[in-house]
Protein backbone atom coordinates (compact mmCIF):
# COMPACT_ATOMS: atom_id res chain seq x y z
CA UNK A 1 0.00 0.00 0.00
CA UNK A 2 1.04 3.28 -1.16
CA UNK A 3 2.22 6.05 1.79
CA UNK A 4 -0.31 8.39 0.47
CA UNK A 5 -3.36 5.75 1.55
CA UNK A 6 -1.53 5.05 4.53
CA UNK A 7 -0.71 8.33 6.09
CA UNK A 8 -3.70 10.17 4.83
CA UNK A 9 -6.54 7.34 5.21
CA UNK A 10 -10.03 8.14 3.20
CA UNK A 11 -12.27 5.28 4.67
CA UNK A 12 -13.90 5.57 1.28
CA UNK A 13 -11.08 4.55 -0.79
CA UNK A 14 -9.52 2.13 1.32
CA UNK A 15 -7.98 -0.51 -0.76
CA UNK A 16 -10.41 -4.17 -0.41
CA UNK A 17 -7.59 -6.22 -1.12
CA UNK A 18 -4.82 -5.41 1.70
CA UNK A 19 -3.10 -8.70 2.04
CA UNK A 20 -1.64 -7.88 4.84
CA UNK A 21 -5.13 -6.90 6.48
CA UNK A 22 -6.54 -10.53 4.80
CA UNK A 23 -3.47 -11.94 6.51
CA UNK A 24 -4.59 -10.43 10.30
CA UNK A 25 -7.97 -11.62 9.94
CA UNK A 26 -6.75 -15.22 8.99
CA UNK A 27 -4.62 -15.45 11.89
CA UNK A 28 -7.30 -14.55 14.09
CA UNK A 29 -5.91 -11.20 15.28
CA UNK A 30 -9.24 -9.90 15.39
CA UNK A 31 -9.65 -8.71 19.05
CA UNK A 32 -10.91 -5.22 18.14
CA UNK A 33 -11.98 -6.64 14.89
CA UNK A 34 -15.62 -5.62 14.64
CA UNK A 35 -18.20 -8.90 14.52
CA UNK A 36 -14.98 -11.05 15.34
CA UNK A 37 -13.17 -9.70 18.78
CA UNK A 38 -14.63 -12.74 21.11
CA UNK A 39 -13.00 -15.76 21.81
CA UNK A 40 -15.37 -17.60 18.99
CA UNK A 41 -14.91 -14.82 16.45
CA UNK A 42 -10.83 -14.91 16.43
CA UNK A 43 -10.66 -19.15 16.51
CA UNK A 44 -13.35 -19.69 13.73
CA UNK A 45 -11.64 -16.09 12.08
CA UNK A 46 -8.28 -18.39 11.89
CA UNK A 47 -10.25 -21.97 10.70
CA UNK A 48 -12.09 -20.02 8.22
CA UNK A 49 -9.28 -17.94 6.71
CA UNK A 50 -11.67 -15.61 4.72
CA UNK A 51 -9.83 -13.68 1.96
CA UNK A 52 -12.53 -11.21 0.73
CA UNK A 53 -15.14 -9.56 2.16
CA UNK A 54 -18.20 -12.36 0.86
CA UNK A 55 -15.95 -15.19 2.35
CA UNK A 56 -16.01 -12.64 5.55
CA UNK A 57 -19.78 -11.94 5.32
CA UNK A 58 -19.88 -15.74 4.80
CA UNK A 59 -17.79 -16.05 8.77
CA UNK A 60 -19.75 -13.40 10.04
CA UNK A 61 -22.88 -15.02 9.45
CA UNK A 62 -22.19 -18.86 10.39
CA UNK A 63 -20.73 -18.01 13.83
CA UNK A 64 -24.07 -16.58 14.74
CA UNK A 65 -26.09 -19.20 17.19
CA UNK A 66 -28.62 -20.25 14.75
CA UNK A 67 -26.16 -21.72 11.86
CA UNK A 68 -24.07 -23.33 15.06
CA UNK A 69 -26.48 -25.06 16.39
CA UNK A 70 -28.40 -26.22 12.90
CA UNK A 71 -27.15 -29.71 12.74
CA UNK A 72 -27.18 -31.78 9.24
CA UNK A 73 -25.60 -35.17 9.20
CA UNK A 74 -24.17 -35.20 12.31
CA UNK A 75 -22.27 -31.63 12.45
CA UNK A 76 -23.17 -28.13 11.96
CA UNK A 77 -23.80 -26.13 9.70
CA UNK A 78 -21.04 -23.89 10.69
CA UNK A 79 -18.52 -27.25 10.04
CA UNK A 80 -19.94 -28.01 7.15
CA UNK A 81 -19.42 -24.98 5.79
CA UNK A 82 -15.71 -24.94 6.87
CA UNK A 83 -15.62 -28.39 5.69
CA UNK A 84 -16.27 -27.52 2.34
CA UNK A 85 -14.44 -24.81 2.15
CA UNK A 86 -11.02 -25.79 2.45
CA UNK A 87 -11.84 -29.55 0.12
CA UNK A 88 -12.00 -31.72 3.44
CA UNK A 89 -15.90 -32.41 2.43
CA UNK A 90 -17.60 -32.19 -1.35
CA UNK A 91 -19.76 -29.35 -2.45
CA UNK A 92 -22.81 -30.83 -3.62
CA UNK A 93 -26.21 -29.60 -4.55
CA UNK A 94 -29.28 -31.36 -3.85
CA UNK A 95 -30.07 -30.54 -7.40
CA UNK A 96 -28.31 -28.74 -10.12
CA UNK A 97 -30.79 -25.64 -9.93
CA UNK A 98 -29.41 -24.45 -6.66
CA UNK A 99 -25.59 -24.44 -7.17
CA UNK A 100 -26.06 -20.84 -8.78
CA UNK A 101 -28.11 -19.43 -5.88
CA UNK A 102 -25.89 -21.79 -3.06
CA UNK A 103 -22.21 -21.78 -4.98
CA UNK A 104 -20.32 -18.90 -2.99
CA UNK A 105 -21.28 -20.40 -0.14
CA UNK A 106 -20.65 -24.17 -1.33
CA UNK A 107 -23.82 -25.30 -0.89
CA UNK A 108 -24.99 -24.48 2.39
CA UNK A 109 -28.21 -22.14 2.60
CA UNK A 110 -27.01 -19.53 5.09
CA UNK A 111 -28.75 -16.27 4.45
CA UNK A 112 -32.43 -15.02 4.09
CA UNK A 113 -32.08 -13.85 0.30
CA UNK A 114 -30.53 -17.39 -0.51
CA UNK A 115 -33.85 -18.43 0.58
CA UNK A 116 -36.06 -15.72 -1.63
CA UNK A 117 -33.78 -16.79 -4.66
CA UNK A 118 -34.90 -20.29 -4.42
CA UNK A 119 -38.91 -19.76 -3.55
CA UNK A 120 -38.39 -17.13 -6.72
CA UNK A 121 -36.36 -19.66 -8.87
CA UNK A 122 -37.66 -22.84 -8.25
CA UNK A 123 -41.11 -22.30 -6.44
CA UNK A 124 -42.18 -19.88 -9.15
CA UNK A 125 -42.94 -17.11 -6.40
CA UNK A 126 -42.20 -13.53 -7.31
CA UNK A 127 -40.50 -11.77 -5.11
CA UNK A 128 -42.85 -9.99 -2.85
CA UNK A 129 -44.83 -13.36 -2.74
CA UNK A 130 -41.12 -15.18 -1.10
CA UNK A 131 -40.64 -11.93 1.05
CA UNK A 132 -43.95 -12.88 2.45
CA UNK A 133 -42.83 -16.53 2.82
CA UNK A 134 -39.77 -14.99 5.01
CA UNK A 135 -41.91 -13.40 6.84
CA UNK A 136 -44.18 -15.98 7.50
CA UNK A 137 -41.71 -18.41 8.84
CA UNK A 138 -40.53 -15.86 11.16
CA UNK A 139 -43.47 -15.19 12.94
CA UNK A 140 -44.31 -18.89 12.70
CA UNK A 141 -47.79 -18.37 11.52
CA UNK A 142 -48.63 -22.20 10.83
CA UNK A 143 -51.68 -21.01 9.03
CA UNK A 144 -49.94 -18.96 6.35
CA UNK A 145 -47.44 -21.66 6.37
CA UNK A 146 -49.82 -24.73 5.29
CA UNK A 147 -51.17 -21.75 2.79
CA UNK A 148 -48.12 -20.59 0.80
CA UNK A 149 -46.52 -24.56 1.42
CA UNK A 150 -49.10 -26.06 -0.87
CA UNK A 151 -48.54 -22.44 -3.19
CA UNK A 152 -44.86 -23.54 -3.60
CA UNK A 153 -45.52 -26.77 -4.22
CA UNK A 154 -48.23 -26.34 -7.21
CA UNK A 155 -45.62 -23.50 -8.41
CA UNK A 156 -42.99 -25.06 -8.24
CA UNK A 157 -44.55 -28.07 -10.39
CA UNK A 158 -45.77 -25.47 -12.93
CA UNK A 159 -42.04 -24.46 -13.78
CA UNK A 160 -40.98 -27.68 -14.16
CA UNK A 161 -37.79 -27.25 -12.69
CA UNK A 162 -38.10 -29.69 -9.65
CA UNK A 163 -40.49 -32.73 -8.84
CA UNK A 164 -43.12 -32.28 -6.75
CA UNK A 165 -41.14 -34.48 -4.36
CA UNK A 166 -37.84 -32.54 -4.88
CA UNK A 167 -40.42 -29.05 -3.84
CA UNK A 168 -41.30 -30.69 -0.99
CA UNK A 169 -38.05 -31.33 0.53
CA UNK A 170 -36.52 -27.65 -0.94
CA UNK A 171 -39.15 -26.34 0.99
CA UNK A 172 -38.84 -27.93 4.42
CA UNK A 173 -35.08 -26.83 3.71
CA UNK A 174 -36.33 -22.76 3.21
CA UNK A 175 -38.50 -23.46 6.69
CA UNK A 176 -35.09 -24.81 8.76
CA UNK A 177 -33.68 -21.85 7.33
CA UNK A 178 -35.66 -19.25 9.17
CA UNK A 179 -34.50 -20.44 12.24
CA UNK A 180 -30.31 -20.51 11.63
CA UNK A 181 -30.02 -17.71 8.20
CA UNK A 182 -29.01 -14.18 8.44
CA UNK A 183 -29.91 -11.71 6.08
CA UNK A 184 -27.04 -11.08 3.72
CA UNK A 185 -27.43 -7.24 3.14
CA UNK A 186 -26.69 -6.86 7.33
CA UNK A 187 -23.92 -9.48 6.84
CA UNK A 188 -22.02 -7.59 3.88
CA UNK A 189 -22.31 -4.38 6.14
CA UNK A 190 -20.88 -5.61 9.03
CA UNK A 191 -18.00 -7.47 7.23
CA UNK A 192 -16.94 -3.60 5.45
CA UNK A 193 -16.86 -2.31 8.85
CA UNK A 194 -15.29 -5.67 10.26
CA UNK A 195 -12.44 -5.10 7.45
CA UNK A 196 -12.35 -1.25 8.09
CA UNK A 197 -11.25 -2.32 11.88
CA UNK A 198 -8.66 -4.91 10.88
CA UNK A 199 -7.37 -2.58 8.41
CA UNK A 200 -6.74 0.20 10.73
CA UNK A 201 -5.50 -2.29 13.13
CA UNK A 202 -3.27 -3.36 10.50
CA UNK A 203 -1.54 -0.41 9.66
CA UNK A 204 -2.42 2.33 12.31
CA UNK A 205 -2.01 -0.30 15.32
CA UNK A 206 -0.60 1.96 18.06
CA UNK A 207 -3.50 4.71 17.21
CA UNK A 208 -5.78 1.73 17.19
CA UNK A 209 -5.25 0.08 20.64
CA UNK A 210 -5.30 3.72 22.20
CA UNK A 211 -8.13 4.07 20.96
CA UNK A 212 -9.41 1.18 21.82
CA UNK A 213 -8.26 1.07 25.84
CA UNK A 214 -10.01 4.77 25.96
CA UNK A 215 -12.95 3.14 24.76
CA UNK A 216 -12.71 -0.39 26.90
CA UNK A 217 -14.00 2.03 30.42
CA UNK A 218 -17.39 1.76 28.72
CA UNK A 219 -17.49 -1.79 28.66
CA UNK A 220 -19.48 -4.10 31.31
CA UNK A 221 -15.93 -5.57 32.11
CA UNK A 222 -13.75 -2.91 31.60
CA UNK A 223 -10.94 -4.48 33.37
CA UNK A 224 -10.91 -7.44 31.45
CA UNK A 225 -11.09 -6.04 28.14
CA UNK A 226 -8.11 -3.69 29.07
CA UNK A 227 -6.13 -6.51 29.75
CA UNK A 228 -7.32 -8.38 26.56
CA UNK A 229 -6.20 -4.88 24.96
CA UNK A 230 -2.70 -5.10 26.25
CA UNK A 231 -1.66 -8.75 25.65
CA UNK A 232 -3.23 -8.52 22.18
CA UNK A 233 -0.96 -5.15 21.74
CA UNK A 234 2.54 -7.34 23.02
CA UNK A 235 1.65 -9.90 20.61
CA UNK A 236 1.96 -7.43 17.81
CA UNK A 237 5.11 -5.94 19.76
CA UNK A 238 3.39 -2.51 20.82
CA UNK A 239 4.18 -1.84 24.77
CA UNK A 240 1.76 -0.18 26.41
CA UNK A 241 2.68 2.20 29.28
CA UNK A 242 1.55 3.10 33.02
CA UNK A 243 0.36 6.41 33.95
CA UNK A 244 2.90 9.44 34.17
CA UNK A 245 1.94 11.86 36.18
CA UNK A 246 4.53 14.02 34.74
CA UNK A 247 2.28 14.02 30.80
CA UNK A 248 -0.55 14.82 33.23
CA UNK A 249 -2.78 12.91 30.92
CA UNK A 250 -6.84 12.54 31.78
CA UNK A 251 -7.28 9.46 29.24
CA UNK A 252 -5.21 6.88 27.25
CA UNK A 253 -2.61 8.65 25.48
CA UNK A 254 -0.47 7.89 22.50
CA UNK A 255 2.99 9.00 23.45
CA UNK A 256 5.84 8.58 21.07
CA UNK A 257 4.83 4.97 19.73
CA UNK A 258 3.28 3.78 23.15
CA UNK A 259 -0.66 3.75 24.66
CA UNK A 260 -0.23 4.87 27.69
CA UNK A 261 -2.92 4.88 31.12
CA UNK A 262 -4.47 8.31 31.73
CA UNK A 263 -4.53 9.33 35.42
CA UNK A 264 -8.40 8.76 35.52
CA UNK A 265 -7.69 5.00 34.46
CA UNK A 266 -6.36 4.24 37.57
CA UNK A 267 -9.17 2.66 40.04
CA UNK A 268 -9.77 5.23 42.76
CA UNK A 269 -8.88 8.45 40.82
CA UNK A 270 -11.72 9.96 38.96
CA UNK A 271 -12.30 13.15 36.82
CA UNK A 272 -12.88 14.79 39.92
CA UNK A 273 -9.83 13.79 41.68
CA UNK A 274 -8.00 14.64 38.22
CA UNK A 275 -9.26 18.27 38.64
CA UNK A 276 -8.34 18.94 41.77
CA UNK A 277 -4.85 17.55 40.91
CA UNK A 278 -4.53 20.28 38.08
CA UNK A 279 -5.65 22.80 40.39
CA UNK A 280 -3.27 21.83 43.49
CA UNK A 281 -0.86 21.95 41.11
CA UNK A 282 -1.14 25.03 40.02
CA UNK A 283 -2.18 26.77 43.26
CA UNK A 284 1.45 25.36 44.58
CA UNK A 285 3.37 25.97 41.51
CA UNK A 286 4.80 22.86 41.00
CA UNK A 287 6.39 22.31 37.92
CA UNK A 288 6.47 18.64 37.18
CA UNK A 289 8.92 18.75 34.76
CA UNK A 290 11.38 20.06 37.38
CA UNK A 291 10.37 18.74 41.15
CA UNK A 292 11.51 15.56 42.79
CA UNK A 293 9.73 13.31 44.69
CA UNK A 294 9.80 15.23 47.86
CA UNK A 295 8.86 18.50 46.30
CA UNK A 296 6.05 16.56 44.87
CA UNK A 297 5.29 15.13 48.23
CA UNK A 298 5.07 18.12 50.12
CA UNK A 299 3.74 20.19 47.56
CA UNK A 300 1.00 17.99 47.27
CA UNK A 301 0.98 15.61 49.40
CA UNK A 302 -2.49 17.17 51.31
CA UNK A 303 -3.96 17.81 48.15
CA UNK A 304 -6.41 14.89 47.47
CA UNK A 305 -7.47 11.22 49.46
CA UNK A 306 -4.90 9.66 50.78
CA UNK A 307 -6.24 6.21 49.11
CA UNK A 308 -6.53 8.17 45.67
CA UNK A 309 -2.79 8.97 46.82
CA UNK A 310 -2.07 5.59 47.32
CA UNK A 311 -3.78 4.23 43.95
CA UNK A 312 -1.24 6.80 42.13
CA UNK A 313 1.64 5.67 43.65
CA UNK A 314 0.14 2.08 43.31
CA UNK A 315 -0.19 2.23 39.67
CA UNK A 316 3.33 3.34 38.71
CA UNK A 317 2.43 6.72 37.51
CA UNK A 318 5.19 8.02 40.06
CA UNK A 319 7.75 5.91 38.92
CA UNK A 320 9.50 8.70 36.98
CA UNK A 321 10.54 10.12 40.23
CA UNK A 322 13.09 7.16 40.23
CA UNK A 323 12.19 6.19 44.38
CA UNK A 324 10.63 2.68 45.53
CA UNK A 325 6.75 2.21 45.56
CA UNK A 326 7.01 1.11 48.86
CA UNK A 327 8.98 3.85 49.99
CA UNK A 328 6.74 6.48 49.02
CA UNK A 329 3.97 5.00 50.17
CA UNK A 330 5.93 5.06 53.66
CA UNK A 331 6.66 8.57 53.11
CA UNK A 332 3.34 9.56 52.27
CA UNK A 333 1.94 7.92 55.70
CA UNK A 334 4.00 9.52 57.53
CA UNK A 335 3.61 13.28 56.07
CA UNK A 336 0.09 12.85 56.73
CA UNK A 337 0.51 12.60 60.29
CA UNK A 338 1.73 16.03 60.28
CA UNK A 339 -0.92 18.66 62.03
CA UNK A 340 -2.14 21.37 59.75
CA UNK A 341 0.20 24.04 61.02
CA UNK A 342 3.20 21.56 61.13
CA UNK A 343 2.88 20.80 57.31
CA UNK A 344 2.91 24.93 55.68
CA UNK A 345 6.27 25.46 58.38
CA UNK A 346 7.58 22.45 55.95
CA UNK A 347 6.45 23.54 53.04
CA UNK A 348 8.17 26.70 53.37
CA UNK A 349 11.26 25.35 54.26
CA UNK A 350 11.36 23.21 51.34
CA UNK A 351 10.61 26.21 49.21
CA UNK A 352 13.90 27.87 50.58
CA UNK A 353 15.81 24.97 50.69
CA UNK A 354 14.92 22.73 47.33
CA UNK A 355 17.46 19.91 48.07
CA UNK A 356 15.85 18.87 51.34
CA UNK A 357 13.85 15.86 51.87
CA UNK A 358 11.09 15.21 54.01
CA UNK A 359 13.28 13.73 56.87
CA UNK A 360 15.44 17.17 57.07
CA UNK A 361 12.63 19.13 56.90
CA UNK A 362 10.70 17.57 59.59
CA UNK A 363 14.19 18.01 61.64
CA UNK A 364 14.90 21.36 60.73
CA UNK A 365 11.20 21.95 61.99
CA UNK A 366 12.02 19.95 65.50
CA UNK A 367 15.29 21.79 65.64
CA UNK A 368 13.83 25.51 65.33
CA UNK A 369 10.57 25.41 67.12
CA UNK A 370 10.25 26.39 70.44
CA UNK A 371 8.13 22.61 71.43
CA UNK A 372 6.97 24.69 75.37
CA UNK A 373 4.88 27.39 73.79
CA UNK A 374 1.10 26.62 74.43
CA UNK A 375 0.55 26.28 70.87
CA UNK A 376 2.64 23.63 70.47
CA UNK A 377 2.55 21.73 73.19
CA UNK A 378 4.91 18.79 74.21
CA UNK A 379 2.81 15.70 73.02
CA UNK A 380 3.06 17.10 69.30
CA UNK A 381 6.79 16.83 70.07
CA UNK A 382 7.34 13.78 70.75
CA UNK A 383 5.06 12.57 67.64
CA UNK A 384 6.75 14.70 65.28
CA UNK A 385 10.18 12.84 66.63
CA UNK A 386 8.11 9.44 66.45
CA UNK A 387 7.60 10.50 62.39
CA UNK A 388 11.49 11.15 62.33
CA UNK A 389 12.40 7.71 63.68
CA UNK A 390 9.59 6.04 61.55
CA UNK A 391 11.48 7.72 58.10
CA UNK A 392 14.81 6.72 59.28
CA UNK A 393 13.89 3.30 60.67
CA UNK A 394 11.06 2.12 58.99
CA UNK A 395 11.08 -1.48 60.34
CA UNK A 396 10.60 -3.35 57.67
CA UNK A 397 12.87 -3.20 53.74
CA UNK A 398 11.09 -0.29 51.40
CA UNK A 399 11.75 -2.95 48.25
CA UNK A 400 9.26 -3.33 45.40
CA UNK A 401 9.42 -7.05 45.02
CA UNK A 402 7.42 -7.84 41.49
CA UNK A 403 4.51 -10.25 42.60
CA UNK A 404 3.66 -7.18 45.29
CA UNK A 405 4.07 -4.66 42.09
CA UNK A 406 2.15 -6.93 39.70
CA UNK A 407 -0.82 -8.00 42.01
CA UNK A 408 -1.24 -3.83 42.89
CA UNK A 409 -0.79 -2.78 38.75
CA UNK A 410 -3.86 -5.53 38.47
CA UNK A 411 -5.60 -4.19 40.99
CA UNK A 412 -5.34 -0.39 40.24
CA UNK A 413 -5.17 -0.49 36.05
CA UNK A 414 -6.66 -3.96 35.30
CA UNK A 415 -3.27 -5.73 33.84
CA UNK A 416 0.67 -5.64 35.17
CA UNK A 417 2.69 -3.46 32.79
CA UNK A 418 5.90 -3.18 34.57
CA UNK A 419 6.23 -6.71 35.66
CA UNK A 420 4.52 -9.95 36.26
CA UNK A 421 3.58 -12.15 39.19
CA UNK A 422 6.21 -14.83 37.69
CA UNK A 423 9.12 -13.07 38.17
CA UNK A 424 8.89 -13.45 41.61
CA UNK A 425 9.95 -17.14 41.16
CA UNK A 426 13.07 -19.03 40.09
CA UNK A 427 12.15 -19.97 36.45
CA UNK A 428 15.41 -21.66 35.39
CA UNK A 429 13.11 -24.64 34.20
CA UNK A 430 11.52 -22.88 31.42
CA UNK A 431 12.48 -22.77 28.07
CA UNK A 432 10.28 -20.54 26.53
CA UNK A 433 8.37 -17.45 27.27
CA UNK A 434 4.66 -16.72 25.95
CA UNK A 435 5.61 -14.56 23.26
CA UNK A 436 8.45 -16.69 22.07
CA UNK A 437 5.83 -19.59 21.65
CA UNK A 438 3.30 -17.24 19.51
CA UNK A 439 6.53 -16.36 17.74
CA UNK A 440 7.00 -19.69 16.90
CA UNK A 441 9.42 -21.52 19.37
CA UNK A 442 9.05 -25.24 19.24
CA UNK A 443 11.58 -28.07 20.65
CA UNK A 444 12.03 -31.53 20.63
CA UNK A 445 12.35 -31.92 24.22
CA UNK A 446 9.41 -30.08 25.28
CA UNK A 447 8.12 -26.85 25.78
CA UNK A 448 8.29 -25.52 29.58
CA UNK A 449 6.79 -22.15 30.11
CA UNK A 450 6.60 -20.60 33.55
CA UNK A 451 3.04 -18.27 33.75
CA UNK A 452 0.40 -17.63 35.81
CA UNK A 453 -3.09 -19.31 35.15
CA UNK A 454 -5.92 -16.00 34.47
CA UNK A 455 -8.59 -18.26 33.20
CA UNK A 456 -9.79 -21.53 33.66
CA UNK A 457 -12.61 -23.39 31.24
CA UNK A 458 -13.75 -26.94 32.08
CA UNK A 459 -14.87 -28.86 28.86
CA UNK A 460 -16.40 -32.02 29.49
CA UNK A 461 -16.06 -34.24 26.50
CA UNK A 462 -18.54 -35.35 24.06
CA UNK A 463 -17.35 -38.13 21.77
CA UNK A 464 -14.19 -40.36 21.42
CA UNK A 465 -13.01 -42.84 23.76
CA UNK A 466 -12.68 -40.29 26.47
CA UNK A 467 -16.05 -39.33 25.97
CA UNK A 468 -17.73 -38.02 29.46
CA UNK A 469 -14.65 -37.50 31.00
CA UNK A 470 -13.01 -33.49 31.62
CA UNK A 471 -10.71 -31.64 30.38
CA UNK A 472 -9.62 -28.11 30.66
CA UNK A 473 -8.67 -25.10 28.13
CA UNK A 474 -6.66 -22.50 30.06
CA UNK A 475 -5.26 -18.65 29.56
CA UNK A 476 -1.56 -18.15 31.16
CA UNK A 477 0.60 -14.85 30.93
CA UNK A 478 4.07 -14.10 31.86
CA UNK A 479 4.19 -10.40 31.19
CA UNK A 480 5.53 -10.72 27.79
CA UNK A 481 1.77 -11.55 26.88
CA UNK A 482 -1.13 -14.33 26.99
CA UNK A 483 -1.80 -17.70 25.78
CA UNK A 484 -5.62 -18.64 25.27
CA UNK A 485 -6.77 -21.95 24.62
CA UNK A 486 -3.79 -23.92 26.62
CA UNK A 487 -5.02 -27.60 26.69
CA UNK A 488 -4.90 -29.74 29.43
CA UNK A 489 -6.36 -32.93 28.53
CA UNK A 490 -8.64 -35.37 30.75
CA UNK A 491 -5.71 -37.15 32.62
CA UNK A 492 -3.63 -33.96 33.53
CA UNK A 493 -6.93 -32.43 34.36
CA UNK A 494 -8.13 -35.26 36.86
CA UNK A 495 -4.20 -35.18 38.12
CA UNK A 496 -3.83 -31.12 38.38
CA UNK A 497 -7.11 -29.67 38.67
CA UNK A 498 -6.52 -28.60 42.57
CA UNK A 499 -3.46 -26.53 41.22
CA UNK A 500 -4.67 -25.42 38.16
CA UNK A 501 -6.87 -22.15 39.73
CA UNK A 502 -6.88 -18.54 38.63
CA UNK A 503 -3.77 -16.83 40.09
CA UNK A 504 -1.35 -19.78 40.35
CA UNK A 505 2.08 -19.43 39.26
CA UNK A 506 2.97 -22.88 37.64
CA UNK A 507 5.59 -24.42 35.02
CA UNK A 508 3.71 -25.74 32.27
CA UNK A 509 5.25 -28.16 30.15
CA UNK A 510 3.76 -29.69 27.01
CA UNK A 511 4.28 -29.45 23.23
CA UNK A 512 3.39 -27.27 20.08
CA UNK A 513 -0.18 -28.77 17.72
CA UNK A 514 0.93 -29.05 14.73
CA UNK A 515 -2.08 -28.44 13.01
CA UNK A 516 -4.14 -25.51 15.43
CA UNK A 517 -0.74 -24.33 16.97
CA UNK A 518 -2.32 -24.29 20.32
CA UNK A 519 -0.27 -25.70 23.43
CA UNK A 520 -0.81 -29.17 24.54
Amino acid sequence: VDNHIIYNPDIEKLPLECSNTWDLICEGNTKGVFQLESQLGRSMAERVKPKNIEELSDLIAIIRPGCMEAIVDGKSLTQHYIDRKHGIDPVEYFHDALKPILSSTYGILVYQEQALLIARDIGGFDLQEADILRKAIGKKNVSLMTKLRKQFIIKAEEKGTVTKTQAKEIFGWIEKSQRYSFNKSHSVSYSYNAYLTAYTKTHFPHEFFTSYLKNSIGKPDAYLEIEELVNNARVMNIDVKPPNIKKMKKYFTLIGHCPTFGLTEIKGVGGSVFDKMIGCLSNNKIDLGLCDWNTFLIGFGMCIKADSFEAIILSGALDCFDVPRSQMLHELKMFRELSKREIPWIESYKANNINADLTECIQAMLDKNDWSNRQRPIFRKDRVESIIDSLRNPGYELVDLPGWKARKEEHYLGVSLTCARVDEYDTSRANCTCKEYIDGFNSQKGIRIAAQIDAVREWKIKKGNSKGQKMAFITASDGTCSLDSITIFSDEWTKYNKDIKEGSVLLLIGSRDNKRGSFL
